[in-house]
């Protein structure tokens, strides 16, 4: 089967067939949608007042956080180094193909507000439709909820090209991926270059910088100018000692490196490495997203005391940050305002952080020693290097709708989040598809 470039992972033509790249792609698809599945759970005024949708929301929630490394590091595995021979070349190859999609997309998720408005019987309606299917915009206008307004949303579309908004919250991801398409050329020539110590060496650096979210929020404050001054960062200077090292830029060299190191390694050897650290990532992980949850959330006093009460682990938890809230300055109502801002919620989520890193490692390595013989169904795996861009644009138009019909259907609580994660990615896959299929000029509406 031909191989297709994808503007998601970057992926080139190298006239081969190689399964256990595919079998990647769908794994890190699969856990983007799961990870937006989340979202009721997590990011929702709903979720506030229920503490199994806040513990099962941190537990599915920090098994996903692979899913964007995974593509960056399928990225590094198959593009480095640069094929093309000019910087013009690379970049008119593959950023319209990025670009303009993610306008049309940028630009249908935003007007959505306003369809809504158009199609519902009154003001209300709107808000609740456009709701259900962005459970970020719950939280807009203080709580209040979305408006149906066309002024609204065209001051939303002005935005797109600066940064993206609660209804194209997964947008981030392109913003990021067309600086890694610019980038990329010039850290080829780079890789291309220098030895596989020297590459390691850069990641060791690298390595450094996964530790920079947790020091600047728990060592700064404690150093002689407080918080943010660190390494040299400060408020007229956002570039400290480890900037140039720093981002998505290690998950390319990584992918790189462990493609290039992990196939010669035996199935044994893998598995002794990259379970535990799958496992010691993971554990840290949801440890420390549910704890600054708790943290977050310590003036609401009932769901504290459910959440206390709802199990051993759960209890100790809730123990410790009722105990590091005895030692914050201003007590309860402090680190509740504090460790409830947005910088803070996800901070054990970040993706350039170790513990991330650890999992993303692990799954990366563990993919790599899947080997399929060809088939119908490892051509059907195939399938996603063609509309994986499409599939990503569009799966979050399913995710509200599909956690909804998971409810309606019965599923158990703890199950709600895979279950609406397989009807959006299975909804989202045929809908793409099928349009790539029929429509002219798909690659320019999918990529």
């Amino acid at each position: 089967m031909e191989k297709t470039i994808s503007p998601l992972d970057s992926l080139p033509s190298r006239g081969q067939h190689i399964v256990w790249i595919d079998c990647a792609r769908w794994l890190a698809m699969f856990l983007v949608v799961m990870c937006h599945a989340c979202d009721p759970f997590n990011c929702s005024p709903e979720s506030l007042k229920n503490p199994d949708m806040v513990w099962w929301g941190a537990f599915w929630g920090s098994f996903l956080r692979p899913c964007v490394p995974l593509f960056v590091m399928i990225s590094g595995a198959l593009l480095l180094p640069v094929r093309e021979e000019t910087l013009g070349g690379f970049y008119k190859k593959r950023i319209p193909r990025v670009l303009i999609p993610f306008l049309i997309w940028s630009l249908l998720y935003t007007l959505f507000p306003w369809f809504s408005g158009l199609i519902s019987a009154d003001a209300e309606s709107a808000k609740n439709l456009t709701t259900t299917f962005f459970p970020y915009s719950g939280f807009l206008n203080d709580g209040a909820g979305p408006t149906a307004e066309l002024g609204d949303a065209l001051k939303n579309v002005a935005a797109i090209p600066l940064t993206f908004n609660s209804f194209s919250v997964h947008m981030w991801y392109v913003y990021m991926l067309i600086g890694l398409y610019l980038y990329l050329p010039i850290f080829s020539a780079w890789v291309e270059k220098v030895s596989m110590k020297t590459k390691c060496a850069f990641l060791a650096i690298w390595g450094v910088t996964l530790f920079l979210p947790y020091a600047e929020i728990f060592l700064s404050p404690h150093l002689p100018l407080g918080e943010g001054y660190i390494f040299g960062t400060c408020s007229w200077n956002a570039f400290g000692t480890f900037y140039a090292f720093a981002g998505f830029n290690g998950y390319l060299l990584l992918g790189h490196v462990l493609a290039k190191t992990v196939s010669s390694r035996g199935l044994e050897k893998t598995l002794l490495v990259a379970i535990p650290l799958f496992a010691v990532g993971t554990l840290l992980t949801f440890i420390g997203f549910f704890w600054v949850r708790v943290l977050g959330n310590l003036n609401n006093a009932e769901l504290i005391s459910s959440l206390g009460n709802s199990g051993i682990f759960s209890g100790k938890i809730v123990e410790f940050a009722q105990t590091f809230a005895g030692t914050y300055s201003g007590g309860i109502a402090a680190v509740s305002e504090t460790f409830g801002k947005e910088s803070f919620v996800e901070l054990f989520w970040t993706y350039c952080s170790i513990n991330v890193v650890m999992t993303s490692a692990a799954l990366f390595m563990l993919v790599q020693k899947i080997s399929l013989p060809e088939s119908a169904f490892t051509r059907f795996l195939g399938t996603l290097a063609k509309i994986g861009f499409g599939v990503y644009l569009v799966h979050y138009f399913f995710v509200g709708p599909s956690y909804t019909l998971a409810v309606k259907i019965g599923t158990p609580l703890p199950l709600q989040v895979p279950v609406s994660a397989l009807f959006a990615f299975a909804g989202t896959y045929i809908l793409v598809r099928f349009l790539y299929a029929v429509l002219p000029k798909s690659k320019y509406i999918f990529g």
